[in-house]
């Protein structure tokens, strides 16, 4: 059996761990702390965020306030995924709980199976026991409402059915050093395990034996493991003791499967306790700040930080939570923390996990979800915990007490935006069944339905949501020509010929500088100087040009006007489609024998159709396999199968080399076309090429 050893005492490692500090406020610290917004988030709780320049820099922090008098806000205590040992992030768990509002709670070894390192107590029932540390203080309330923040006690004993008995070191406790007595929390120790310990391993590194494991089940033993333990985690409704060196022995000396076996432990000091979530040392004591008493080589330094604290009669409840190393906030120390409890007036505080494990959500005024409230160290993510402390809401539902409207409150004439409705009852919940809020468009200035609204006149728009005798409304400005300084049309690039279609596009600078779209149809098409129309969504639809070279449109955005000069082809235009053997010249068929095709993702043609198609010159030099084209003053060499081309004797390196099929030169259009000063477009939907000559 492995001996007791003592051991000088080594701090947990804890979350949030870094530098050393002053432990008391600074001198510079005394500048205003400025509240710059308070919401209810449910009946009994107030969110309040601040900010605070001091020496280390500017501060964020955000306040929850809970009054225990109001009968329908409740704190909890959330351990991570539902079990210790089980970690999750403080947004994951006030989601899966359905949390109001949720702050990081207890310190934890980072290094363990991860579990609280203070007292907890869920729903009256104590979950895990107090470590044997000295100076650590417990945020708990009883079942009337009042708070309290107290050291708490531990002991405990197992007695067998011989009427041997052992004491008991913890429930629910992972490995750590005793500051009390400077030994191994586990060495020659008995713990016990509930079935909200989801690990499979119960306090185990490399100082203690070969543990000795026992199942009980309404105070019977049902299994037993002797030599290393269960290999699984607590089941329902289960305890597991796990006993090393002589506690090991006591449970293979003494019980038996079968046996009745007795497990008695209290904890102090004793009150109808009905939440206590462990923290650390004292921050605040008497509404003063105080010296912290504990190590600060794991907790120094300007950080992000979470505390909680209470009011003199425990009627009130504070949970802090302090942004830190952010773009927004410097964070602060443990003396600056201490100040700005008091500045709260908070009577008595503790501080709770820090540093990379501080995180606060909540939900805002009549929404379902729930948000960041601050950011987590350096911007980062979020880190997992062991626990949460969370605020609920047992309020029932209630009569509708305010309504938001959340949308666009600029629109352009003829533009449609989405509008949507959030509700909160009397007891600040949100309000779920929203099909009582009728929500309308009281000036005539537009139309509503389903709730997206068109923007049809100038001036400006009163969206109004109203149930029984609450109502909100939301302006939303109409822009007309006055607030505008520019309209601008555009359209693709394209090829305008007969028959052709054109989606011609609209946007207006207002005159704040801002650009922003605008539908066809809050517009006034016309076109002039050439045969074609334009629809009230602006497609523009050219009929027969004949010997039209340009042409006009015009749009009118109430009364503002903007033209826009096009330029039709000029000379031959030529057409060919993929894998067909027929070339369009001005819209007349010519017979080709090889059809262009794809090769390499490029499109390759046969160059003396579409030369001799355009009006140019091509030759063929045989012995230097080259084709010469000729065009509108250009000239293009192009070797067969070369990576290079001449465009007027300067050479281009292209990625698709001429070829010869079926005796004919196939050339990669693109490369040619672009070197002879010739315009090409493809239509995907129906693998037509067009090769047009601009003006």
């Amino acid at each position: 059996m492995k001996q007791t050893r003592r051991k000088k005492f080594i701090s947990l490692v804890l979350a949030g761990a870094m530098l050393f500090m002053n432990c008391m406020p600074a001198a510079a610290a005394a500048n205003t702390l400025t509240m710059h917004d308070s919401s209810p988030i449910t009946s009994g709780a107030v969110l309040k965020n601040y900010t605070w320049d001091i020496s280390d820099g500017a501060v964020k922090a955000a306040v929850l306030e809970i009054d225990l008098t109001d009968p329908y806000v409740q704190l909890e205590v959330v351990p991570g995924k539902g079990q210790f040992t089980q970690r999750a992030t403080v947004t994951a768990m006030a989601s899966r709980t359905d949390a109001v509002a949720m702050v990081n709670g207890d310190f934890y070894n980072t290094k363990a199976e991860g579990a609280p390192i203070g007292t907890t107590v869920i729903d009256g029932e104590l979950v895990s026991s107090q470590s044997y540390l000295k100076g650590v203080y417990c945020l708990g309330i009883t079942g009337g409402g009042t708070a309290y923040i107290d050291e708490f006690s531990f002991e405990g004993k197992v007695t067998a059915k011989n009427g041997e008995t052992y004491g008991l070191s913890g429930l629910n406790k992972t490995f750590y050093w005793e500051e009390t007595t400077g030994l191994h929390s586990h060495l020659g120790r008995l713990h016990l395990y509930s079935d909200i310990w989801g690990g499979s391993k119960r306090g185990m590194d490399s100082y203690v034996g070969t543990p000795a494991e026992v199942m009980v089940k309404n105070n019977r033993v049902i299994e037993v493991a002797f030599d290393g333990g269960f290999d699984s985690a607590v089941p329902e409704g289960c305890y597991i003791l796990h006993g090393d060196g002589n506690a090991a022995d006591f449970l293979k000396n003494n019980v038996a499967v079968g046996d009745s076996i007795q497990i008695d432990y209290s904890y102090a000091p004793m009150k109808d306790w009905q939440m206590v979530i462990g923290g650390h040392a004292l921050l605040v004591d008497q509404g003063k700040p105080v010296s912290y008493t504990k190590d600060l080589s794991a907790l120094g330094g300007v950080r992000a930080r979470t505390a909680a604290g209470i009011s003199k009669d425990g009627k009130k409840v504070y949970i802090v939570a302090v942004e830190g190393r952010t773009s927004d906030s410097a964070g602060i120390t443990l003396g600056n923390l201490s100040l700005l409890m008091t500045k709260l007036g908070v009577w008595k505080a503790v501080n709770l996990d820090g540093g990379g494990s501080t995180a606060m959500v909540s939900r805002p005024l009549g929404s379902t979800e729930r948000e960041r409230v601050i950011d987590p160290e350096r911007n980062g993510s979020e880190r997992s915990v062991v626990e949460g402390l969370g605020v609920f809401s047992t309020a029932p539902a209630g009569q509708v007490k305010g309504i938001f409207i959340s949308g666009a409150e600029t629109l352009l004439i003829g533009e449609t935006a989405a509008y949507s409705i959030r509700a909160y009852d009397q007891y600040y919940n949100p309000v779920k069944n929203l099909n009582t809020i009728e929500l309308t468009e009281e000036n005539g200035l537009g139309t509503l339905s389903n709730g997206k609204f068109t923007a049809k006149q100038a001036g400006t728009a009163s969206l109004k949501a109203v149930n029984g005798s609450v109502s909100t409304t939301l302006p939303v400005t109409i822009i007309g020509k006055e607030g505008i300084s520019q309209l601008k049309l555009s359209v693709a690039e394209g090829n305008f010929i007969d028959d052709s279609t054109h989606q011609v596009k609209a946007e207006v600078t207002l005159k704040d500088g801002t650009v922003k779209p605008v539908n066809g149809n809050a517009l006034e098409w016309s076109v002039e100087g050439f045969d074609g129309t334009i629809d009230a969504n602006g497609l523009l639809t050219i009929g027969q040009l004949g010997s039209s070279k340009d042409g006009i449109v015009k749009a009118s955005y109430d009364g503002f006007e903007s033209t826009l000069k096009l330029k039709f082809a000029d000379g031959n235009m030529i057409q060919l489609t993929i894998d067909s053997k027929t070339l369009m010249k001005n819209n007349q068929p010519v017979p080709m024998d090889v059809a262009p095709s794809i090769v390499n993702g490029r499109t390759m043609v046969p160059v003396r159709f579409i030369a001799e198609a355009l009006d140019g010159m091509v030759d063929w030099n045989a012995e230097l396999q080259t084709t010469y084209i000729a065009f509108n003053g250009n000239m293009v060499e192009m070797p067969i199968l070369s990576d290079n081309i001449y465009v007027n004797g300067e050479q281009v390196t292209i990625d698709t080399t001429s070829q010869i099929v079926n005796g004919r030169t196939m050339i990669p259009l693109r490369a040619a076309a672009e070197g002879l000063g010739l315009v090409v477009s493809y239509d995907n939907d129906t693998r037509t090429i067009t090769i047009t000559q601009p003006e």
